[in-house]
């Protein structure tokens, strides 16, 4: 037997099962992504970030926002994972669902009105403001450290 499963006597914690990972809060690009689902499907965005599989019409909303989370923004599987509260292994599984169903005529064309009016949604976002280690690297490298800078952190310039 490799683990063990079951609820302690510690305050009835699960033993041998790994806590499912929080949802963190989504940004920019991605809450835009996560709207258009919650408008298309009726669905709230609580509803997608619950622990559970929950109604079969929420399920495929998640599935949906996750498949665009990975095609449109072009996100990892891991990342998804970590903003839906999910397993890396369950977001491949729903992006898959997803193209499976993309044969039906009419499951295509609802997923590429969504296709086509996040592109068009995120083309109008403003850009992205560079991070700040990106300018303070510019920065280094147009206007390098004086040598005693340099000494005093124990390098030689």
């Amino acid at each position: 037997m490799t683990g063990v499963s079951g609820i302690s006597d510690l305050g009835g914690l699960a033993v041998g099962v790994p806590a499912a990972p929080r949802a963190r809060p989504l940004r920019g690009a991605g809450l835009l992504v996560t709207a258009c689902v919650l408008s298309v499907f009726e669905v709230e965005a609580t509803d997608l970030a619950q622990q559970s599989r929950g109604r079969a019409h929420v399920a495929l909303a998640r599935q949906i926002a996750m498949y665009l989370h990975h095609v449109i923004l072009g996100r990892t599987l891991t990342d998804i994972a970590r903003e839906f509260g999910r397993d890396r292994t369950t977001v491949a599984h729903a992006c898959r669902l997803v193209e499976d169903r993309r044969d039906e005529p009419e499951f295509d064309a609802m997923i590429g009105g969504l296709e086509t009016a996040l592109q068009a949604g995120l083309a109008a976002l403003p850009a992205r403001p560079p991070s700040i280690h990106s300018q303070a690297a510019r920065t280094l490298a147009t206007h390098p450290l004086p040598a005693r800078t340099l000494s005093a952190c124990g390098t030689e310039a």
